[in-house]
């Protein structure tokens, strides 16, 4: 074995095992009552966004620098805009005469489970349209109260969307803005890299569509990150000013000031730097009358604690500040996050939320949060000289339950104050857990949970609600009514003012679920059984095929890996750092018994941990943990009813630990074989190594390193082995770092890898600018092999494999489009295959495989794919299918919704189709450079629902 790599030192995080109290006769009721808590709050401790964050690094992170390439979610969207889509290569296939495959791609939902919602607002103009906005899942619109969402962002686009705002002006409420990139709990935030946005966007018809300014993209000098605006945190308008078109920005290291609508801002912030000493974290409001707030904290970029411009401002004017908080006796001199709230019914209030205090507990700080109240009582119009009062010390602070009693939010990851509009000292805050008081001004106010967690002993999530709160907003005609953005989506209460608040889940259709795993039944073809892990909100399960069908909530936590047995006589499930079940289930996904079924003596796991059955007995396990593998030879001897962990059937392969093990060497992935060779175990590891167990379901085996002496010489991490289920000699690698190759392929179970990356090359130009690998899978069928990637930019598809003349196309194009994908999962036996996004929840389609050579295959929905090449010059190609007759329209827009060109009038047959734009108006006269959108009305002969739909594209002279 040699180590490719030196490994820094690891730390691994395991979760804290819970106990449960439980009898060996205990009665149904007592038995449905442990169920329940254990399917709510088996997350054993609080979300561990940090922990999140350190998986996150070391399966992305470029080795060659140890971050997170700077701006890389912008710049892989570029690249993969230069991938063809499937649709365009079967086009071409069939114009050829040639015998293609067209995959038709469904949303599967889930429909009733949210994401982290960071963005949330309500239109002033009509209080049922809301707004909302995944970190990425992209943003949504209701305009029916959240009874049904509607996905605006383009499926080209980023979806990291972390801030919103109205133009809230008489005349002007069309015009709306959102921020993007996620500056904590996302990934590598403690590396100086970040998950970076790509700017703030903008639309002018109500949020219906959106378009970049392109002033927030690369306009920046260089420096620790590409850009201010990679990071938005927060957006606001000026709604006194009636001459400019006044937008404030608060980004990571400024707050910044446009005057035209973000055409243009100013060459430098109106407050900080860019350099490493700039804030961190930064805040702003606008109250109605136009007095502006901003916030930076004292945590710097290059992580020492005096930042530049730290500390509370104001100012009249957006040009001239005052740096009110200065001398203000109390205040902290190290904090990191500020947040703001206004106090709607007095101009001359506002609220903030300090996390980072240099302190832990006393009578002005509880967990190192403090919150203030300021009044502004100054005569000269600068605020200096209000009045200040800290309301720390009376934060919640239940003994003995940090992060859950007591007041936390996770190191700024979730966190929020908020002011009820008709009551200045009615106050919301947001951390873990959701708070009001009613009576700030009082000596001791008293905090009243109103959402997060249940209570102060166990992590059971409050009902309808859930924890980690990000965003909210008051209904803009009952003071009373308010809607909450969390971890979970987002939720409405009816009656903020309740002594117990009740909620309801607004998830109707607002996919920004973000899933890591998925697992279906691989035994019963037909079979509509999907399990899966989401960040955040545990495990979910559906017996559905149909979009709009509700999932059923398994497992709280971080969900992890799953599997189902053959023909669903067991399901597997997990949450964070290897907390594992074994659960049988009812046909509807209701719980008839399960066991803890982690071994006694296992240690290491990962955040997110894997394993998997043996497809040759599906009641046998091999599980990670840390440097090496566990087998389980029958899980179902594992008593039921138990909540310890258990040494039941459990096999140390105590002769197979990695050999790197003693400089951080650890196992992330596994694959086993089910025909040819079975039971043979391919482990992948994070020291660019894979290994081979032959005859892993007997006896305590040995490793052999079967690694590419091709493979990636600064390191990565090998996060999926997939391995051909009728031939255990062919294998792919699949390497998720970003800026090295990330496939590799072998057909003599590893003895030689052919680099197949190919036009999905990670660093083709030198810039690394292709997206990160996630999963891979080989379906075999009798007209051929199917090969999927999972991206980071969307699913992508070869027909064969061909060293560096592979041709991946983007699969879904106009359905999945260029969202996270992390895991794929399949049945070979009717072709059904599942891909979990991180962003939009699953996707299904089926295989169908043929020895023949069939005749062009009819579509079976209608579909638009992205433009190729795009962005594009002289021309572009757009390809397009029609299941039946149809008149089509497909029409050429500008950024301002004028007609440019009509490309396609006409009565069309079924099949695929295609139209080529070259640039140029109806006149015949050329356009300039710049976004363009393209719409498709297709109506169908037969009386059908017309197909409408928009994508856009860039024209660059």
């Amino acid at each position: 074995m040699k180590i490719r790599v030196a490994l820094a030192s690891l730390i691994l995080l395991s979760g804290i095992s819970m106990v449960w109290w439980y009898g060996q006769s205990e009665s149904e009721e007592e038995f449905a009552t442990k169920v329940k808590l254990l399917r709510r709050s088996a997350r054993g401790t609080a979300d561990n966004p940090i922990a999140r964050e350190q998986w996150e690094i070391e399966r992305l992170k470029d080795p060659g620098t140890g971050r997170i390439p700077k701006g890389i979610r912008a710049k892989e969207l570029a690249f993969a805009a230069t991938i063809p889509t499937r649709e365009s290569v079967i086009l071409r296939d069939l114009q050829k005469g040639r015998s293609v495959q067209a995959l038709t791609w469904a949303k599967r939902g889930p429909h009733n489970v949210g994401g982290r919602t960071r963005a949330l607002a309500i239109d002033i103009t009509n209080a049922t349209t809301i707004l909302g906005g995944g970190v990425s899942g992209g943003m949504w619109r209701s305009t029916d109260d959240g009874v049904n969402w509607v996905k605006t962002t383009g499926t080209s686009d980023i979806h990291s969307v972390t801030a919103l705002a109205q133009d809230k002006r008489s005349g002007m409420e069309s015009i709306w803005y959102y921020g993007t990139g996620e500056g904590v709990g996302n990934s590598a935030s403690k590396s100086g890299a970040f998950f970076n946005g790509a700017g703030v966007f903008k639309s002018t018809n109500g949020g219906v569509s959106w378009s970049v300014l392109p002033s927030t993209v690369g306009t920046s000098p260089a420096g620790p990150i590409d850009s201010y605006f990679d990071i938005v945190y927060n957006l606001a308008t000026d709604q006194s000013n009636s001459t400019d078109d006044e937008v404030y920005a608060a980004t990571i290291l400024g707050v910044h000031r446009s005057t035209n609508g973000g055409a243009t801002w100013g060459a430098d912030p109106v407050l900080g730097i860019f350099g490493a000493t700039g804030s961190y974290f930064t805040d702003v409001q606008v109250t109605p009358g136009g007095v502006v707030y901003a916030a930076l904290s004292a945590l710097a970029l290059d992580g020492s604690t005096n930042g530049n411009d730290k500390g509370i401002w104001r100012s009249i004017d957006g040009v001239t500040w005052t740096p009110i908080s200065s001398g203000v006796a109390g205040f902290p001199s190290i904090y990191s996050r500020i947040v703001i709230g206004l106090a709607p019914s007095n101009a001359n209030v506002a609220y903030f939320l300090i996390e980072g205090t240099n302190g832990t507990n006393g009578a002005d700080q509880i967990n190192d949060h403090q919150v203030w109240k300021y009044t502004y009582v100054s005569s000269d119009g600068s605020g200096a000289g209000g009045t200040w009062v800290n309301k720390g010390g009376s934060l919640p602070n239940a003994a003995g339950v940090a992060g859950n009693a007591m007041f936390d939010t996770q190191g700024s990851y979730d966190m929020l104050v908020q002011v009820k509009p008709d009551d200045e000292n009615f106050v919301l805050i947001g951390g873990t857990n959701l708070y009001k008081t009613s009576n700030f001004s009082v000596a001791t106010p008293t905090w009243v949970r109103m959402g997060g967690y249940a209570g102060p002993s166990n992590y059971a999530q409050y009902t309808n609600h859930h924890p980690d709160l990000h965003s909210g907003v008051f209904s803009p005609v009952n003071n009373s009514i308010y809607y909450s953005g969390h971890d979970g989506g987002i939720s409405k209460t009816t009656d903020v003012t309740a002594g117990s608040v009740s909620w309801s889940f607004l998830n109707n259709g607002y996919v920004t679920s973000q899933f890591y795993t998925i697992a279906i039944d691989h035994a019963t073809n037909g079979n509509d059984v999907v399990v899966g892990g989401l960040q955040d909100n545990g495990t979910w399960f559906t017996n559905s095929s149909t979009a709009t069908a509700a999932w059923v909530d398994l497992l709280s936590g971080d969900g992890a890996f799953a599997a189902i047995a053959d023909g669903r006589t067991s399901y597997y499930i997990s949450s964070q750092s290897g907390n594992m079940y074994r659960v049988l289930l009812d046909a509807n996904g209701t719980w008839t018994n399960y066991a803890n079924i982690q071994p006694t003596g296992g240690s290491g796991y990962a955040f997110i941990n894997p394993f998997v059955l043996d497809p040759n007995n599906t009641n046998m396990m091999y599980l990670a943990a840390g440097a090496r593998v566990w087998r389980n030879s029958d899980l179902t001897a594992i008593p039921t009813g138990s909540d310890v962990t258990t040494t039941v059937n459990w096999t140390e392969f105590t002769n197979a630990v990695l050999p790197g093990s003693g400089v951080g060497e650890l196992v992330r992935s596994l694959g086993v074989s089910k025909s040819g060779t079975a039971n043979r175990l391919f482990i992948g590891s994070n020291a660019t190594s894979v290994y081979r167990i032959d005859d892993a379901h007997t006896g305590i085996p040995t490793l052999t390193d079967v690694s590419g002496l091709n493979f990636p010489t600064l390191g990565g991490s090998v996060g999926c082995v997939a391995v051909n289920p009728g031939d255990a000699n062919e294998v792919m690698a699949v390497f998720t770092n970003y800026g090295i190759p990330s496939l590799f392929h072998t057909t003599d179970g590893g003895a030689s890898w052919t680099d197949v990356s190919a036009n999905l090359e990670q660093n083709p130009d030198g810039t690394g600018n292709g997206p990160s690998c996630r999963w891979a899978a080989i379906i075999p069928g009798t007209g051929g092999t199917t090969y999927l990637v999972a991206t980071s930019t969307g699913l992508y598809s070869a027909p064969s494999m061909n060293s560096s003349s592979t041709a991946w196309a983007l699969e879904g194009s106009g359905v999945i489009g260029n969202v996270v994908v992390d895991m794929i999962d399949y049945r070979v036996g009717d072709g059904l295959v599942v891909v979990a996004t991180h962003g939009n929840g699953v996707f299904s389609s089926n295989i169908v495989v043929s020895a023949s050579t069939p005749e062009p295959t009819i579509p079976v929905a209608y579909g638009i794919s992205q433009n190729y090449p795009n962005p594009f010059n002289p021309s572009t190609t757009i390809s397009y299918t029609l299941p039946r007759q149809s008149r089509v329209n497909i029409t050429v827009y500008d950024v301002a919704g004028r007609e440019v060109s009509v490309l396609v009038d006409k009565n069309m047959n079924a099949g695929p189709q295609s139209v080529v734009w070259n640039a140029r108006d109806r006149r015949g006269a050329g356009v300039s450079s710049g976004v363009y959108f393209y719409t498709i009305r297709a109506t169908p002969f037969d009386g059908g629902e017309p197909f409408v739909r928009t994508e856009k594209m860039t024209y660059v002279k």
